[in-house]
């Protein structure tokens, strides 16, 4: 793939730890229409100041049409141990459909380039939320090894039918970018049919693709079952280039448009690692971990490899979206015989909720050992959003990795919300673990958006998730930061 060079997880990992950046970034898609009840929040906990001191960050905002023009701008400055949350409906009177872009500054190193920040759509049926996937590259990263011109996105799974749509989001960058779109929709069968499209993305413009617009025949390919769709874009110039992915059902109009949506879900995509390659894990065994979620189930996402890779006793059928029956609060082995896993072998957890037509879908990819090589004390992430009532759940997942010894410790929790902490305690981790976080919040208290981040010394060996339970409608998991 030309100029896509990637690192190892391990390699990754370490290299956060050594990087100095005093900017930072993150972009969403955002949509508002209040007259089918449908809003975007963009939230972030202040771990600036909560895990490195920092107090001089100012965030600044900028709302952006898909054509790249400015309607919005504003000023945060985050010198405050809480969260910081924004919802369209708070800044904007018409109807709003593109991208809201996140430009983090201070005079002290920030050391992540990508901002953890946190986007949730809420429209009449469902909520959904997902962590940082998109951004525009650093001044001075352009023109270096994550400035790339091309690459192939993988992890988007298709479930097109008469009520359904399946659709995607790039976000530009600084630049005016000539893009060469080709869509390879592999349906139950392992049958492709591909769709090409070329589009010009302006500066900071909202590329929206929906495959059914393109081409009504994926309706027909797909046969009323899931199937996948790979993306091969070229053109690119200046962006990190991950993908919102996912889909939507709608209420029929003119359009049947994203802004007309009744139920949306969507994660992220990933890098294609059977055109892009990769490094080796250190080791030949991982572990698929699935949190609390209702009606769930795991899949892995078609890569074509040589390597025999066993997901608990059946072994992974190349090239195949392949299911995983799992219970939740549970994890199987991924493994490997006379080989090394994958430094990544991307899945996703996938929930079905009551009365609604969409499951829920969060790519979490498999955790391998070489997670233990790099210490981690924090894991934060978004409990709830700001603007829906409902309840919560963490799930805490422990990988042991054949090792003997008393996994057992103590950790500390804290819950914030957009006023202040809300509570703090600490929580025995010695074996997977729930935490339903209506036992735990002050009654009545909160105030917004609310995030949970658990420290102490030994974090790097647990997988934790948020599950948001709304009333009256489907939600979603996602994994902790």
């Amino acid at each position: 793939m030309g100029n896509v060079q990637i690192v190892s997880t391990l390699e990754n990992e370490r290299s956060k730890k050594r990087s100095v950046h005093n900017s930072s970034s993150a972009v969403f898609f955002a949509i508002y229409d209040s007259n089918n009840g449908i809003d975007t929040e963009i939230s972030v906990l202040n771990h600036f100041i909560l895990k490195r001191g920092i107090s001089d960050v100012v965030a600044t905002v900028e709302m952006r049409e898909t054509d790249g023009k400015l309607v919005k701008k504003l000023n945060i400055e985050m010198n405050e141990e809480r969260a910081y949350s924004l919802r369209l409906s708070e800044h904007l009177d018409e109807i709003f459909i593109g991208s809201v872009y996140l430009f983090f500054k201070s005079q002290e190193n920030l050391a992540i380039p990508f901002c953890a920040v946190m986007c949730s759509i809420n429209v009449p049926k469902s909520i959904c939320g997902l962590h940082t996937y998109g951004r525009r590259l650093e001044e001075k990263e352009l023109g270096k090894e994550l400035d790339f011109t091309n690459t192939v996105e993988t992890g988007w799974t298709a479930r097109d039918s008469k009520d359904i749509k399946s659709f995607s989001i790039l976000h530009g960058g600084a630049f005016e970018l000539n893009i060469s779109l080709k869509l390879e929709i592999l349906n139950s069968l392992n049958q492709v049919i591909t769709i090409e499209k070329d589009f010009l993305l302006e500066p900071f413009g909202t590329l929206i693709v929906v495959p059914q617009d393109l081409d009504n025949s994926i309706i027909d390919h797909l046969k009323g079952k899931k199937g996948h769709i790979k993306v091969h874009i070229n053109g690119i110039r200046g962006i990190f280039p991950r993908m919102l992915c996912g889909n939507y059902t709608f209420k029929e109009d003119k359009y049947n448009s994203l802004t007309s949506a009744q139920e949306i879900q969507f994660t992220h995509t990933n890098f294609d690692f059977t055109t892009i390659k990769q490094p080796d894990s250190g080791g030949n065994l991982g572990y698929y971990n699935q949190p609390s979620i209702p009606d769930g189930y795991g899949i892995v996402y078609p890569v074509e490899t040589k390597k025999f890779i066993n997901i608990g006793k059946y072994r992974y059928k190349n090239n195949s979206l392949y299911h995983i029956n799992i219970k939740k609060m549970s994890q199987v082995e991924v493994s490997t015989q006379n080989d090394k896993l994958p430094s990544r072998f991307i899945a996703a957890a996938v929930g079905k909720w009551k009365g609604q037509l969409l499951e829920s879908e969060c790519s979490t990819g498999i955790i391998i050992e070489d997670m233990l090589k790099v210490p981690c004390r924090w894991h934060w992430g978004l409990l709830k959003p700001g603007y829906q009532k409902g309840e919560s759940v963490i799930s805490i997942i422990l990988s042991k990795f054949n090792r003997s010894e008393d996994l057992s410790r103590t950790v500390k929790l804290r819950l914030f919300d957009e006023k202040l902490m809300l509570t703090e305690m600490e929580i025995m981790i010695d074996g997977n673990k729930e935490i339903q976080t209506k036992d735990i919040l002050p009654t009545n208290s909160a105030k917004g958006a609310i995030w949970y981040v658990f420290s102490g010394k030994t974090l790097e060996d647990l997988n934790i998730f948020s599950t948001f339970y709304p009333e009256n409608k489907a939600g979603y998991v996602e994994h902790a930061f």
